[in-house]
């Protein structure tokens, strides 16, 4: 008899919508993880090796957490794989054998990763490892799941950046939010069919544009950088995003799921091109996780007229500690005010929201310093 089987994923920001609709259009069962709290990431930090890096403890809280709820059930645990100096690459085995240690056997750790060069060997590995996640369906049924999680996933980050645009115009405090969650639920919710999915989002982003607010104005813009799963998870970033928004500031998020996966699967040889033109002298090899691309997206967010960039770094990780003393040169060199902000289970809203609101002021500072030499350039050339 066939093992009945329950998917369990890493829950990253609002995505998580687009990948259960993937299972279940597969026909599956899937659990989503709550978002992180206190008593989850206890658990995954008490339960974690030393020294390892603050993802790889939160996921495996929300892990143990799904499993010991569900004793009766049995799991496929989704888990992304990487190669090269990060210890990304280590994820899985270690969730295996901690796991197992514990006296949990109702789990397989399943392996995803992109298509790696060369790719002769990358593309049939990267469809083995998706057979052994998902199993032999019929190819129609395969190519729309595919099509509405990446739908959805869309979908989703298209309201993201609404919202983050519209919160520090808005005229009443928290009207965008609202907006945008009930627009995330009807998303969530939406029927399997593409039609219905952009159907569902030209009206919410109308609805999110009827939301009160001044659009003629000019703010403070800044980059965000870093790890892409403290980028994209706003439940361990501590919403960054949305305090930088309410704080004044056009930010904008350099990986999205959309982008980060395509540069890793479509056009990855265009991306690390691109990559290796412009880190040219700073760091143009590889040195694991998102570090070059940390260094890539503060190069280009000064080129595009940003005020500031933030780098966001979990804690322990060796890729983005590496990145981080190249960027107080990339800084130095392009003009551009770069904070980097480590977060770890021992990461406090309080401090944290001071740094991000001296680091504003600081730009509107800046800001107001060079308007003011502009203004006496155009009174010298006048006179």
């Amino acid at each position: 008899m066939r093992r009945k089987v329950t998917y369990v994923f890493p829950r990253m920001g609002y995505s998580y919508a687009a990948f259960e609709s993937f299972f279940q259009i597969l026909g599956y069962d899937v659990i989503t993880p709550e978002p992180s709290n206190s008593k989850t990431l206890k658990r995954g930090v008490s339960n974690s090796p030393q020294g390892m890096c603050f993802p790889f403890k939160i996921l495996l809280g929300q892990f143990m957490k799904v499993l010991e709820e569900n004793p009766h059930k049995y799991f496929k645990i989704v888990s992304l794989e990487s190669y090269g100096p990060c210890r990304f690459g280590y994820y899985s085995p270690l969730y295996a054998k901690i796991l197992r240690d514990k006296g949990f056997d109702n789990f397989e750790i399943v392996n995803v990763e992109g298509i790696y060069p060369p790719w002769y060997r990358g593309i049939p590995r990267f469809f083995k490892k998706l057979v052994k996640l998902v199993g032999w369906h019929m190819p129609w049924t395969g190519i729309r799941a595919f099509v509405i999680a990446g739908w959805k996933v869309y979908a989703i980050e298209q309201l993201e950046r609404k919202m983050y645009h519209l919160i520090p115009r808005e005229n009443v405090t928290g009207s965008t939010e609202k907006a945008f969650n009930a627009a995330f639920e009807r998303i969530h919710h939406a029927p399997n069919k593409v039609k219905a999915i952009k159907r569902i989002l030209a009206e919410e982003l109308k609805k999110m544009d009827a939301v009160p607010h001044v659009e003629d104005v000019n703010l403070p813009k800044v980059g965000l950088i870093g790890e892409a799963y403290m980028l994209m998870d706003y439940s361990n970033n501590l919403e960054i995003e949305k305090k930088l928004a309410y704080l004044g500031v056009d930010v904008d998020r350099s990986l999205w799921v959309t982008n980060w996966t395509l540069d890793r699967i479509l056009r990855a040889k265009k991306h690390l091109n691109h990559m290796l033109e412009v880190n040219k002298g700073y760091l143009d090899f590889f040195i694991g996780g998102d570090g070059q691309e940390s260094i890539m997206n503060t190069i280009l967010y000064k080129k595009k007229g940003f005020d500031g960039v933030i780098q966001v770094l979990p804690f322990g990780c060796l890729p983005e500690t590496a990145a981080k003393q190249i960027l107080s040169r990339v800084s130095e060199d392009f003009d551009i005010p770069v904070l980097s902000l480590s977060f770890d289970e021992q990461t406090g809203e309080a401090g944290f929201v001071t740094r991000l609101e001296a680091f504003v002021d600081m730009l509107k500072s800046r800001r107001e310093i060079e308007n003011s030499k502009v203004k006496k350039a155009e009174s010298v050339l006048t006179h």
